[in-house]
Parts: C-alpha cells; structure tokens; sequence
C-alpha cells in the first residue's frame, strides 16, 4: 500500500508498491478551509436577509435584493466552494469554477506551487508544449510564499549536509510545518505523481469538461435579476 502523503511531505521514503496495485484506494480532497468558512458564513447571512426579505419587503426593491443574493450565492458556489483537487486511482481533477480538468497519472510531470498549485502535463502529440493547469482552489499569498522561501535557505545555511538522524528530521518537520498549505498540498500532490510514474502508470489525455451546474447556478440568478431590473417594474 502506498506510503501516505503525509509521510512522503516530511522527507520519509515511501514503500514500495507493486505494479498492479492502483495508487490510491480511495480518492483524496485537497482544499483550503477558508473557502469552505467564507461559503457558510455567506450562506447564514443571505439566509437571515432572505427570511427579513420575506416578512418585511413588499416592494419591487425588495425582490431585486433577494435576486441579488441569489446571484452572489451562485458566484460563491462557483468561486469558493466548489473548487477542489481530487487525487484518486486513475489521476488528478482539478476543479475549477466553471471548468473540470482530469489528467491521469502518467500526464502529471510535476505538481508545484506559483500564485496557485500548477498540475504540469507532459506534452501530447502535436502541442508545442506541455499544459499547465491552474488550480483555483489552492493558493497562495506572496507574502506566505517568500516567507516559506527564505525559511526554506536560511534552513540550508544553518544545517550541515552531514547532519543525520533525529536532528535532521525535526529540522526538516519544522520546516514543512511552516510553509503555507497550498505548498504542502502541492508537494503531496507531486509526491503521489511521482509515485505513480515509477509503478509506470499510463498516460492519457487531458479530459476538459465543463462545470454545468455552477454555470446554471450564475447564469439563472443573473438573468433572473436582470429581467427584476428591466422587465417586471
């Protein structure tokens, strides 16, 4: 069974895995928790200007205020909680607000972390170059990012490459411990590729797919509201 990413994001090697066992036996979620809080936390306030909407608005105004929150419901859907990283068996989805990006193992050439975590897919026949996906859901700030960077050297000045056993791997558990969490996703995401190209997993290619329900959940609101403004006066 195939050592957890956990592991594999604090240095230890992980175990070996025969060829035909798949790499994950159940998928994996990668997202921030702050997406998800921000989600509940608009869910609750347009629920309770919803119920006042309902008891108190008779107006026209009032109806273009509760399209309006439905409207900022669907973009929240969209934009916070329904992007994600799901790791399983066959490869990696990313999924963004409105488009679905599936590549399998043998794509992946590296998962490394920019603005956002970037999924690197080898170059299929005919491209100039290979792809690179942009995940929405996981980010970074610039200033997280410089922060793990210099942590990151200033470790490499400080410890001996001689340096082994327990030292070193507090220094190192340390270390991860203050990157930002995209950049510990992202290094469990490459770890897992990396996996799985040395049990020679297949390419494929990159399977684009578009996000119907979170486009239905933007665009119905949207119209809606328009025809409240411009129409139903």
């Amino acid at each position: 069974q195939a050592a957890p990413p956990q592991a594999a994001a604090r240095g230890m090697p992980p175990q070996a895995v025969p060829p035909g066992v798949p790499l994950l036996t159940e998928e994996k979620m990668f997202r921030l928790p702050g997406a998800v809080v921000a989600w509940w936390a608009w869910v609750i306030f347009a629920v309770a200007c919803l119920a006042d909407v309902a008891v108190t608005g008779r107006n026209h105004t009032a109806v273009e205020i509760a399209a309006a929150l439905v409207l900022v419901t669907g973009l929240l859907y969209a934009c916070a909680l329904r992007p994600r990283v799901i790791a399983d068996s066959s490869g990696i989805t990313v999924m963004n607000p409105l488009r679905d990006h599936k590549i399998p193992w043998g794509s992946v050439s590296a998962v490394d972390l920019k603005e956002s975590v970037q999924v690197h897919c080898v170059k299929e026949p005919g491209a100039k170059r290979g792809k690179i996906v942009h995940s929405w859901a996981l980010y970074a700030q610039r200033r997280n990012r410089l922060r793990a960077e210099l942590i990151s050297q200033g470790d490499r000045r400080r410890v001996p490459r001689t340096s082994l056993g327990a030292s070193e791997r507090a220094t190192e558990a340390e270390k991860i411990s203050r990157q930002p969490a995209a950049q510990i996703m992202a290094s469990q995401l490459d770890e897992l590729a990396r996996d799985a190209r040395a049990r020679g997993a297949a390419a494929g290619p990159r399977v684009v797919s578009w996000a119907w329900p979170a486009a239905a959940a933007i665009l119905a609101p949207a119209i809606l509201l328009v025809l409240v403004i411009t129409v139903f006066r």
